[in-house]
């Protein structure tokens, strides 16, 4: 992974987003020109940043890493310039998007707008919670949907009933006539519906012959920020849903419906498979076991890697889970495991995962490969440094890896691509 900022465990989560936002549409350009007022705050603290480097090193070795307070302080204090650097490119991009669509100069538009969702995604990511965040969230929603409609992808904008509440989804048909495979897409912890689309993987799904579902689940995107739907272990509850508003229609080919679930959605599409076996394949891109226990902090002891300047404070994860003490989210992150479900995945599963992965070491998905006995066949795809994309979710270098989990799942369910 390139070094942006001086690698410490601190400063893991922006270096690694900052990466990430190439692969949502960016440009390194865009990266670089976002990134001034906080680098310029770098410049300022260089003695800091290059102790934190030294006193805590990014190892890549999944273990908790301490910062000593006065270094944490000044980490904490330097994500307000990170987040305005994304959030002001995202928007001067958005203005000159709206430019080029009121001269018909629709392409150029789209490209503009999905390379502004993708900066104002990268600062609302690492906001806490409040009205900042809601409105940047908003900002970016409509820039990544503009990019959308512009874009000449066939698209279509759907609401799918779950209890008392409609879950917003956009359903991506494949190319030709007759029932298709489908492929039911689960959100990371951050990310949201369009993400999808932007990363390049509805395109390589549909390409390969699958019509693609991608909705935002209980926690995530629209569902959160407008519907007050928090987090929910049983994932089977909202994948029922999605399952059944598939099954509903015509252009669907029942035998050969796949799961497939980024980052936090690794736990999600495991889970939505180990419970409901009209899902004949599961893709975990990233796995995900159980949410793992963090350890915490005693008075007296030097803080943990800061969690602020990945937006996962505590307010922002109490929003996240809509709890609000430390009691209730800690028994309801209990409850996010794969323990005594996995064994009731019977289809193919295939699970990719990076290495080096600093948020979800290794080890969950070694773990979820050991663990589903009765999965009709295990396939666990590691990433390397030398392969490009040894990080979380390969999202430091995808489009190896990105396309190489789409053979494989279109392998496993005998599909043929569409071109």
């Amino acid at each position: 992974m390139l070094e942006l900022i001086p690698f410490s465990a601190p400063t893991y989560w922006l270096n690694y987003n900052a990466v990430l936002s190439t692969a949502g549409g960016s440009t390194m350009g865009d990266v670089g020109m976002a990134m001034r007022p906080y680098l310029k705050f770098v410049d300022q603290h260089r003695d800091f940043f290059e102790r934190a480097k030294a006193e805590a090193p990014l190892k890549f070795d999944g273990k908790y890493t301490t910062v000593p307070d006065d270094l944490a302080v000044l980490m904490f204090e330097s994500v307000p310039y990170w987040t305005q650097g994304f959030t002001d490119h995202g928007r001067a991009l958005a203005k000159l998007a709206k430019e080029a669509e009121a001269k018909g100069r629709l392409i150029s538009a789209a490209s503009l707008y999905k390379r502004s969702a993708s900066l104002l995604a990268t600062a609302e990511w690492s906001m806490q919670v409040g009205a900042d965040k809601h409105g940047v969230f908003e900002e970016c929603r409509a820039a990544c949907m503009k990019a959308i409609a512009l874009s000449g992808d066939a698209y279509e904008e759907v609401l799918i009933p779950y209890g008392e509440h409609l879950l917003d989804g956009i359903w991506w048909p494949a190319p030709g006539d007759g029932p298709k495979p489908v492929a039911i897409c689960f959100n990371g912890l951050h990310s949201y519906m369009e993400w999808f689309w932007q990363n390049g993987m509805v395109e390589a799904l549909r390409s390969r012959g699958f019509s693609v579902l991608t909705f935002d689940c209980p926690g995530s995107g629209t569902a959160r920020f407008y519907k007050n739907l928090h987090m929910e272990p049983k994932t089977e509850k909202y994948a029922k849903a999605a399952l059944d508003w598939v099954l509903a229609r015509a252009d669907v080919d029942p035998e050969k419906l796949a799961a497939v679930g980024c980052s936090f959605g690794g736990y999600r599409t495991v889970r939505a498979a180990s419970t409901d076996d009209r899902f004949k394949a599961c893709l975990a891109w990233g796995a995900l076991y159980e949410w793992p226990q963090a350890k915490q902090r005693r008075d007296g002891e030097p803080l943990t890697a800061p969690i602020t300047m990945s937006g996962l404070d505590r307010p922002t994860m109490f929003w996240f889970n809509g709890v609000e003490t430390m009691e209730d989210f800690l028994e309801l992150r209990s409850q996010f495991t794969l323990h005594g479900v996995i064994d009731g995945l019977k289809c193919p599963l295939i699970v990719f995962h990076g290495a080096e992965d600093m948020q979800v070491p290794l080890f969950h998905a070694e773990r979820v490969i050991a663990e589903a006995v009765n999965a009709k066949s295990k396939d666990l795809a590691v990433y390397y440094r030398e392969d490009g994309g040894e990080q979380h979710c390969h999202l430091d270098n995808l489009p190896t890896a990105l396309n190489e989990m789409c053979d494989r799942l279109a392998e496993a369910l005998g599909v043929k691509a569409a071109r």
